[in-house]
């Protein structure tokens, strides 16, 4: 897979609570750096925990590109009824694999 595939690949797991394959995705030494949180969650056990605790939202990709090394895909995300924001993923990669997550979040309302 391209890195692009991987990254929707990935983002479409944590949208279907699919945390293992969300895992299979990355890298050994994963980091997913959290808006709002204190540390990173690291590895892919934190990968499993960050599908886990994510609350179900609707998302629809809006852009994608990839750039010296990294994806970045800018999803809308609605909690219908409770809130609306532009979340762009940054994903970087090691060996095809996602190696360090970080998140830009935008009020879309």
């Amino acid at each position: 897979m391209t890195p692009l595939e991987t990254a929707r690949a990935f983002i479409d797991a944590v949208q279907e609570k699919q945390a293992d394959v969300a895992a299979d995705l990355c890298a050994d030494d994963v980091e997913i750096v959290l808006p709002g949180a204190d540390s990173p969650l690291r590895g892919k056990e934190g990968v499993r925990q960050m599908v886990r605790m994510a609350p179900k939202l609707e998302q629809s990709f809006r852009s994608e590109e990839e750039l010296d090394g990294k994806v970045r895909v800018t999803t809308l995300t609605r909690a219908p009824g409770i809130f609306a924001n532009y979340t762009t993923w940054v994903f970087a990669f090691q060996d095809g694999r996602v190696a360090r997550l970080t998140f830009e979040l935008r009020a879309a309302n």
